[in-house]
């Protein structure tokens, strides 16, 4: 098993955790699995319910309506800010014709 980190062929296997062989690389010290799982993140659209709710009552109090952590939560306004700034800068530019 090559480290998909450094590329090192001294790899070891270290473990079974969930049913998924662990493996160790002995260069970086680093932990690893042959086919990683991706995690699944909430929707686009669950991401802007929570961030409007946000804006409207505060970050703590949707903190208690959804129960996500005011990290998470600042996170995500981070993330659609980024994502709107961007839909801006494409639409001075011109490459993206605006919707009427």
């Amino acid at each position: 098993m090559v480290c998909p980190y450094c590329g090192s062929g001294r790899t070891i296997k270290k473990g079974k955790p969930y049913g998924k062989q662990r493996y160790y690389c002995k260069d970086c010290k680093k932990f690893f699995s042959e086919n990683p799982v991706k995690r699944k993140g909430y929707p686009k659209e669950y991401k802007i319910k929570v961030v409007r709710t946000a804006i409207r009552v505060g970050v703590s109090e949707a903190r208690r309506i959804f129960g996500h952590s005011p990290s998470t939560i600042y996170q995500w306004m981070k993330e659609l800010h980024r994502e709107i700034k961007d839909e801006l800068n494409k639409v001075k530019k011109g490459k993206l014709r605006r919707k009427y």
